[in-house]
């Protein structure tokens, strides 16, 4: 799926199970761990396995992962809303979750797994890709705003008190 040297880019298999749980986990200790108190960052460790298991092949939903230098090093999980009637009947893609290793973030995995991504939201007739990144994560919206993506809203949040 990729066309970027060195970098393949394919839907996971089940076979894959072991890694996207590896991947997720990471995702999740490293992102939401540092920026959302909120998080259970042991989620993954529980029900990745069969989340995943769900995902994979499924109509509106694609999981993809990213082999460099022969390995998986990164991921990317993505699904279609629905068509909106307050949208002029269109869909969009969006991007649940993405991770690759910290030791290659500057190799193009990132940029190939988006990129395959909206080939495949394009193939399923999605007319825009949207993701949100934490306000405080620099790194991930740098990475796209490089890559085109425009910020659209903000959420705020207030925790109460216990």
């Amino acid at each position: 799926m990729s066309n970027r040297p060195g970098i393949d880019v394919d839907e996971a298999a089940l076979s894959d199970l072991d890694e996207l749980v590896r991947l997720e986990s990471s995702l999740f200790r490293d992102d939401a761990g540092t920026h959302d108190p909120l998080v259970d960052i042991t989620w993954p460790a529980r029900h990745a396995r069969e989340d995943f298991v769900r995902l994979i092949g499924g109509a509106s939903t694609v999981v993809l992962v990213a082999r460099y230098e022969e390995n998986i090093r990164g991921h990317l999980v993505g699904y279609l809303s629905a068509p909106s009637p307050t949208r002029f009947d269109r869909r969009t893609a969006e991007i649940r979750s993405l991770y690759v290793d910290s030791a290659v973030r500057a190799s193009g995995v990132g940029q190939a797994l988006v990129t395959s991504f909206m080939t495949w939201a394009r193939t399923h007739e999605a007319v825009a890709v949207a993701v949100s990144a934490y306000t405080a994560n620099e790194g991930a919206r740098g990475f796209y705003e490089h890559l085109g993506f425009a910020e659209q809203s903000v959420t705020f949040r207030l925790l109460l008190d216990d």
